[in-house]
């Protein structure tokens, strides 16, 4: 990550191309501490930002910051002067994190959104210290003193799988270009294995890893790779647009990550996950601006938060459309559990039996491969 020193980013203009709704409760938690009761005007509110990344990045940074003028927008918080960005900020440099929340108490924050997990211990413990702020955390739920969100983002590498393995006519083989080694990457990819599964019950998934967030010279040669071993679909779980550059050259498919990437691929990209994180902060900032917000709050978000770019008209046929999009909505209602029993690990273990459920707990920290990945680390 680059290390720069924390700057106010007055946002001009953005395109937004975010889906609206998102399925599920608005927020679930044990209520531990609540807002103050005063209340003030929504639009007034002064919301700051933290990126580890910059807010063009292509990716997760983006992703974020997409979300967040969208809900600024949609409830008149002018993004101009009341949406202060702080980019580049490294989640190691302690004192630097530091420096910036200071930095955006003084320029007056009601709420300071921390846009990556990596921030949670040190926002934690500077809520104590400024305890008049909201502080509203991307975490899975591990403090009771700031807010928590998170995407059940499963349920999106579910349904990517699940149409990579639908185009994929003729072959059992697909790939996937892998990030870190870190419990939301193998989320990622068993729930691309287990949709690809769900329409081929041979498909197998071949995982190559970048070892880095963002490298785009490794994440080229693993695309690369994946297809001089002969698979044409793969999913991935990065921020750069070289996976969907290099299936576009070298004539291969995929499915984008973070944000929509059909711009930079669109002879490739068949659709994209996108993080669809605008309806939460919503919520956060009218209960905070209504005094009602409940500062131990925990969002865990699916449906349409777990979104899917429109479908590449030139690539995906409308009656691969049209399942992926019944499959979407038997997810929604509960009728298809992504993470049901019987579920295997690659080493034959049974991790879910027949009819059982596998916890929200479980498939956050996932430390195991599916049994039809390839290439997991041990």
């Amino acid at each position: 990550m680059k290390k720069k020193l924390a700057s106010i980013l007055l946002v001009t203009t953005l395109t937004i191309s975010l889906l609206a709704g998102c399925g599920g409760s608005k927020s679930s938690s044990d209520s531990k501490s609540s807002g103050s009761g005063e209340t003030k005007d929504v639009s007034e509110l002064v919301i700051g930002e933290i990126e580890y990344s910059v807010v063009n990045d292509g990716g997760w940074a983006q992703s974020m910051h997409e979300g967040l003028v969208k809900a600024c927008n949609d409830l008149g918080i002018d993004t101009e002067t009341n949406l202060l960005t702080m980019e580049d900020i490294s989640e190691e440099d302690t004192a630097l994190l530091e420096s910036t929340v200071e930095e955006l108490v003084d320029e007056g924050a009601d709420i300071i959104f921390g846009c990556s997990a990596g921030y949670s211990a040190i926002l934690a413990e500077l809520q104590q210290e400024y305890p008049d702020v909201i502080f509203a955390q991307q975490s899975n739920d591990v403090y009771d003193n700031i807010i928590e969100f998170q995407i059940r983002g499963y349920e999106g590498d579910f349904l990517n799988g699940y149409l990579c393995a639908l185009m994929n006519e003729g072959s059992d083989q697909l790939g996937f270009c892998a990030s870190m080694d870190e419990a939301s990457v193998r989320t990622a990819i068993n729930s691309f294995a287990l949709g690809a599964k769900y329409a081929n019950p041979n498909a197998t998934v071949q995982v190559l890893w970048a070892d880095s967030w963002y490298d785009l010279d490794i994440e080229s040669q693993n695309a690369k790779t994946l297809i001089d071993n002969g698979i044409k679909y793969m999913g991935m779980e990065a921020s750069s647009p070289a996976v969907p550059q290099t299936c576009e050259e070298h004539g291969a498919y995929c499915v984008g990550y973070n944000v929509d990437m059909q711009e930079s691929a669109p002879k490739a990209v068949l659709t994209s996950f996108v993080w669809n994180w605008a309806p939460i902060f919503e919520d956060i900032m009218q209960k905070t601006a209504d005094g009602t917000i409940d500062i131990s709050a925990n969002y865990y978000e699916g449906g349409e938060c777990a979104a899917l770019a429109p479908f590449n008209q030139d690539l995906v046929p409308q009656d691969i459309q049209d399942k992926v999009n019944e499959l979407r909505d038997k997810i929604n209602n509960g009728e298809v559990k992504v993470y049901a029993g019987e579920l295997k690990d690659d080493q034959g273990n049974v991790l879910v039996k027949d009819g059982e459920e596998m916890a929200d707990e479980d498939i956050l920290a996932q430390d195991f491969f599916v049994e039809n990945v390839i290439g997991g680390k041990k």
